[in-house]
């Protein structure tokens, strides 16, 4: 059975069929340890195939050399770059005599002029001659050509050609590699967990209940428990005479395919805003609409998300400003609406124009010299465009340029910062700091006070080449420079 084969493997003491739950449980080792007693080409095969499936190309290589199976491990040394194994198995196939073998393993080596001798040998002497012209090896050219008699003497060759040698593997000295020896990684699963796994039946899809369904609801506890049971009270004279004449009625005949028809269409039906999320691969369509675990997963296979704990905040803002209770009867639940589109998609709150006015405020706390507020300021924009829905490639464009720009203010903004926690006798450090700070591409403004404060820590740091340099620098940015700046960038210089 499924999951047991594990717990049945160290019950059983016969070698075939501990092979066989060692294979269906996944125990290369002990499925190799008992091919290795059973020596059958059968059970290497599957032991090959387990391993490949695995990702243990170490055991596959072993599987095949047991079933001698060389075109398989040719091909495998090509995949795993072991250039030195595959000339060995170049040298078996000329023990064997196996032309096709032969000429496999010199392409994947590249061995031209190896190829030139097997189409010679086999006698197909123009494919010889062809490729030894081709490829420009004059000394097997020659004798070729003599060999080939007087219809072969002037022949050309008018095509384009280009050598067929395949690419060198990164890694030359596969011993002294430890990544060369790696296997694909596996999650491990302990015995005692075994039984608990689950088994493959198909999850119970849990519809969101209307607000129909909550008002039922609502109504039936609200109902006294013996409202609904008749009582045994003997009825009075209600003055109602029952002696009617009610002739025969035959009973209508009803179409039961269409009756069942219906049945079949009425159906709770599913939210049409939650059906276009569900198959949708923006993240901030999905925080909108409150499917958090949906969308974190979207961030890790997208851009690698690994800390979600500063977009806890960004996420409940975005819920909340997607989303608004409605309150109707009193005492019942207030209903749930969210924003959308009239194409039944959501509203996503994040565009570039909330975020470019967010930079407009970044750009005004730097100027106001709060470089920590400024900060968190810029690095929420960063937060932000990880949630934006762009429209077209303007949009992804301005994107790309705002997300670069976030990069540089946070670097910068976190020299300034650091800059201040600096013992002031660490001069070297502090110095070192104000010029990283100088170098980001920042607004002019920005970047002249930064290079400007760089200057002039230089300066007094008696440092006047690098405070030279900076004056320069200030000097191509300014438009129209003061005198007293031109004065400053003198100074270092004449010093």
């Amino acid at each position: 059975k499924k999951n047991y084969s594990t717990i049945a493997l160290s019950l059983v003491d016969d070698t075939k069929a501990r092979f066989s739950l060692a294979i269906d449980s996944g125990d290369l080792e002990t499925a190799y340890k008992t091919s290795m007693d059973l020596k059958d080409k059968q059970c290497f095969k599957r032991l090959g195939e387990e391993a490949l499936r695995q990702g243990n190309h170490q055991l596959v290589e072993l599987a095949y050399q047991s079933q001698r199976n060389f075109e398989k491990l040719s091909f495998l040394y090509v995949i795993t770059g072991q250039m030195q194994k595959l000339e060995k198995m170049l040298l078996i196939a000329q023990n064997r005599n196996d032309v096709m073998s032969r000429f496999h393993n010199s392409l994947y080596l590249g061995d031209i002029q190896e190829r030139i001798r097997i189409l010679a040998e086999i006698g197909h002497l123009p494919l010889a001659y062809m490729m030894a012209v081709t490829h420009n090896i004059d000394d097997m050219a020659i004798p070729l050509k003599e060999s080939l008699g007087e219809s072969y003497q002037n022949i050309e060759f008018d095509f384009k050609s280009s050598a067929l040698i395949p690419p060198k593997p990164v890694i030359q000295d596969l011993d002294s590699s430890s990544q060369s020896k790696l296997n694909w990684p596996h999650h491990q699963i302990a015995e005692e967990d075994i039984l608990t796994l689950p088994s493959e039946e198909p999850e119970k899809v849990e519809v969101e209940p209307t607000i129909e369904n909550q008002i039922d609801q609502i109504q039936d506890q609200q109902q006294p428990t013996g409202a609904h049971e008749e009582e045994n009270v003997e009825e009075g004279d209600w003055g109602i005479d029952e002696d009617l004449e009610i002739p025969d009625i035959e009973p209508a005949q009803t179409n039961t395919d269409s009756q069942n028809q219906m049945n079949d269409v009425a159906f709770q039906g599913q939210n049409l805003l939650h059906k276009y999320v569900s198959a949708s691969q923006l993240p901030g369509e999905h925080v909108s609409t409150g499917f958090i675990s949906s969308a974190l997963d979207l961030l890790k296979k997208q851009i690698a998300t690994q800390n979600i704990n500063p977009l806890k905040k960004v996420f409940g803002n975005i819920y909340l400003a997607c989303n608004f209770n409605v309150s109707g009867i009193p005492f019942l639940k207030p209903v749930n609406h969210q924003i959308s589109k009239e194409s039944h998609k959501p509203q996503v709150l994040v565009t570039m124009n909330t975020l470019e006015l967010m930079l407009k405020r970044g750009y005004s706390l730097t100027t106001e010299g709060k470089f920590p507020e400024a900060l968190d300021q810029f690095r929420d924009i960063l937060l932000h465009i990880s949630l934006l829905v762009v429209k077209d490639q303007k949009e992804e464009k301005d994107a790309n340029l705002l997300l670069r720009i976030c990069v540089d203010y946070i670097m910068a903004l976190l020299c300034e910062v650091h800059k201040k926690n600096v013992p002031k006798e660490n001069t070297s450090r502090i110095l070192e700091l104000t010029m990283y700070m100088a170098l980001f591409n920042m607004q002019p403004k920005h970047r002249i006070l930064a290079l400007r404060s760089a200057m002039t820590l230089a300066y007094k740091s008696k440092n006047f080449v690098h405070a030279g340099y900076l004056a320069k620098k200030i000097c191509l940015l300014y438009t129209s420079p003061s005198p007293r700046d031109r004065q400053k960038s003198r100074m270092p210089s004449s010093a």
